[in-house]
Order: C-alpha cells, then sequence, then structure tokens
C-alpha cells in the first residue's frame, strides 16, 4: 500500500564527485519514484554510465549538455529529458553552475548517492566503482587497474 509523504525541509545535500546531491523524496519501495536537486559547477557531471531505472531531468537553472546513446543535446533551463533504463548516458554541466530536479524510478537512485557521499576522483575510483557495483550502475570507463590504465 501507498503511503503519503510530506517533506517540509530538505535534508542536507550529499556531495557527490563536485556536484551537490539533495535526495528530497526517496528510499521507499511504496513509491514509484524519488526526486533529488542537483546541482554543480562548470564541466561536472558523471561519464557515460547506464543502470536499470528510469531517469528524468528538469533543468532549473543554467544549461546541461544531455548524452543519450552518443547523441548530445544542450538543454536550458525549462528542458526536460526522460532517459529509460538501461540506456547510455551522461551529463555534463555547460553553464557556469547548472541546477536540475532529478526523478528516478528506483531508490537505488537515492541510495547511490548517499553513498557517494565524499568521494574524490581519482583517489576514490575504486570505492566508487565498488559502489556503483553494490547499487546497478554501471560506468563506461577504464576500472582502476585495468591493463586500459
Amino acid at each position: 500500500m501507498r503511503t503519503v509523504h510530506v517533506i517540509e525541509a530538505p535534508p542536507a545535500p550529499v556531495k557527490v564527485v563536485g556536484e551537490a546531491i539533495t535526495v528530497l523524496a526517496g528510499g521507499d519501495m511504496s513509491k514509484p519514484f524519488e526526486m533529488h536537486i542537483q546541482e554543480g559547477v562548470q564541466g561536472g557531471g558523471p561519464p557515460p554510465h547506464f543502470h536499470p531505472w528510469d531517469e528524468a531531468f528538469y533543468v532549473v537553472d543554467g544549461e546541461v549538455e544531455v548524452t543519450v546513446e552518443g547523441k548530445a543535446t544542450t538543454v536550458s533551463a525549462g528542458g526536460y529529458v526522460h532517459i529509460p533504463g538501461g540506456t547510455i548516458h551522461a551529463y555534463r554541466n555547460v553553464s557556469a553552475t547548472a541546477k536540475m530536479i532529478g526523478v528516478v524510478s528506483d531508490p537505488r537512485g537515492g541510495q547511490f548517492f548517499t553513498a557517494m557521499d565524499q568521494f574524490k576522483v581519482p583517489e576514490d575510483l575504486p570505492r566508487i566503482f565498488e559502489v556503483a557495483e553494490r547499487y546497478g550502475v554501471t560506468f563506461l570507463v577504464p576500472k582502476p587497474g585495468s591493463s586500459t590504465d
């Protein structure tokens, strides 16, 4: 049975490799989605990756280049992107700062962000890959220690 959820004050953001992400609503399997506020600086954003859940972004401020299955599109404030689960995607903040509302269809999204709090690149790369695997996220970059390093 689904329940009513009211959040009167957002929790503190977590710091995920240069981005501040506030998990507004998440971690409850009774909801069909969860919501995040994602804020970052120019050049920030994850490398190409995929995960089993759907994800959508509504750009609140700035410009974000979203790449889905190799096709890049610059999305400005007021723009929206929906990415089906299993689709390879990435984004990069184009403007000096960018702010998006992210919605995902699985509580593992917020759990993943929370588990990534305070990790830094490159020193925490092995831990980042471990956490990603635990939550079903696959990054399409060489893992530390692989023969392509």
